[in-house]
């Protein structure tokens, strides 16, 4: 047993000891066999030709994939093969130190990348060096101590009420309107509503079911994921009169499409498909949203301002907190506050003359 409580489990393979730690005697023996197994299956290399390129694949496409999905994993992939590899890809894993990491991120943001874009590639090496050190590769994580940019908190630019009116409203007789509506009413993600199927809306219950999600994977074109992004995303949300009024023209339209398409009609049950019945295109989709935006006489936002307008709108109306988290699906209330609380000061003078007409 070591000093830190640690117990150990060494072996001998091709000449180099290879050493595993656990909370017992058990658990690190257990560890060392299922290294030296990837070992001799040659999933993994040791000592001085254990480069930080092979160990980030390693871990990535081995240990990491298992758990996050797809578009995260190119995101991941991206970094790997576009930041980390070119800067210390032919280091030794033993050689990467705090200093060298620092200075790569100072170096980066000198270029002109963004403080976010540092942080999430610090989040993904030092997500794989915790590893390391988790299975006894490395003593300790680098990047535990590396200083990283602060990020400024953006202003939403959201759409007023009054604005967001404007926006349907120069949308109609697009075939964007009904997605508008249903985004602005929703507050629900573009790849959440690109997925949605028809028997995902309840006339009935005046419910539509947020359970799926599509994003554009490289190489494999759209790809429809049954669970959305966490499981507090798996919601179902109460539709406005307004959608319910706009089904059958959203029908009608789909109808119009399906005769227009010559036989080449994919009849996948979609609320919003592209002329064919597939899957519309998300960066299609943020193209045409701009020139709505200029028809309406407002100022281009990204597609996702219209989830943010939804919030806020409610916020300003006085919605419970808790129900607009469970509407946008955020996982705890601290996301939601968090990302809205700016206008929650906004709301300080109503709060006032609530008070004041209670002690009249």
């Amino acid at each position: 047993m070591r000093k830190d409580g640690r117990a150990a489990a060494s072996a001998i393979f091709e000449g180099k000891r290879i050493t595993k730690y656990g909370k017992t005697k058990t658990e690190a023996k257990q560890k060392l066999d299922a290294y030296l197994a990837d070992l001799r299956a040659g999933k993994v290399v040791i000592g001085p030709k254990q480069t930080v390129a092979e160990y980030l694949v390693y871990w990535l496409e081995n240990e990491h994939r298992l758990q996050i999905g797809v578009v995260t994993l190119q995101n991941y992939r991206s970094v790997l093969h576009a930041h980390l590899i070119p800067a210390f890809g032919h280091l030794r894993l033993d050689q990467l130190t705090r200093e060298r990491v620092q200075a790569f991120y100072a170096e980066k943001l000198d270029s002109g990348l963004a403080p976010g874009t540092v942080r999430y590639i610090n989040e993904v090496l030092s997500g794989a060096l915790a590893g390391a050190v988790r299975n006894g590769i490395l003593a300790r994580n680098v990047c535990e101590n590396v200083v990283l940019p602060r990020v400024a908190k953006k202003k939403h630019n959201v759409l007023s009420k009054e604005q967001a009116v404007r926006l349907v409203e120069a949308a109609r007789g697009h075939r964007l309107w009904f997605l508008i509506l249903m985004a602005i009413t929703t507050g629900a993600r573009i790849g959440e509503l690109l997925a949605l199927h028809w028997e995902d809306i309840s006339v009935n219950e005046r419910r539509v079911s947020i359970h799926r999600t599509v994003s554009y994977i490289i190489g494999r074109g759209e790809v429809e994921r049954p669970r959305p992004k966490t499981s507090s995303s798996i919601r179902k949300l109460v539709l406005v009169q307004a959608v319910i009024d706009g089904i059958e023209d959203q029908k009608r339209y789909i109808d119009c499409l399906r005769a227009a398409s010559g036989g080449r009609w994919k009849d996948l049950d979609l609320v919003f498909p592209n002329k064919y019945g597939g899957y519309m295109r998300a960066d299609r989709v943020r193209k045409e949203l701009r020139a709505i935006f200029r028809k309406a006489g407002l100022e281009p936002r990204s597609f996702h301002k219209l989830r943010h307008s939804a919030a806020t709108i409610l916020f300003a109306a006085g919605v419970n907190p808790k129900v607009i988290m469970e509407m946008l699906g955020h996982s705890s209330i601290s996301t939601t506050l968090g990302l809205y609380g700016d206008v929650l000061p906004d709301m300080q003078q109503e709060v006032a003359d609530v008070m004041g007409n209670i002690f009249e």
